[in-house]
């Protein structure tokens, strides 16, 4: 019954819900501020090592955008076989020194 015994005006009603949408912005403001500085904030890059020395690689990719390489094989055959079935294909490994070409075979006999 007190309830209705106060009575308050258009204007304070109006006023109170202001002033309370104000503090509940001032308070979300921080929470944002942060929430938008660590999702803009750029992520170290994770270095992948190719290693081993063997001359072909494989790379694959797993849920979520994740890839790994490892460079286990020593044909394309023994990499493909690994391969067949998965998210993956074979890379020859850049860091193995290769084979200088046999000299017999560049030369042309006349």
């Amino acid at each position: 019954m007190e309830h209705l015994l106060r009575h308050k005006s258009a204007r304070q009603v109006q006023a109170a819900g202001a002033a309370k949408d104000t503090l509940m912005m001032m308070r979300a403001l921080p929470c944002l501020l942060i929430l938008w500085i660590t999702m803009s904030a750029p992520t170290p890059a994770a270095a992948q090592r190719f290693g081993g020395n063997y001359p072909v690689c494989l790379q694959r990719w797993e849920w979520g955008g994740v890839t790994w390489i490892s460079c286990d094989y020593r044909s394309w055959d023994e990499c493909r076989a690994s391969a067949a079935g998965l998210s993956a294909m074979c890379l020859q490994n850049p860091y193995v020194p290769q084979l200088p070409p046999h000299p017999d075979r560049n030369l042309r006999r006349r």
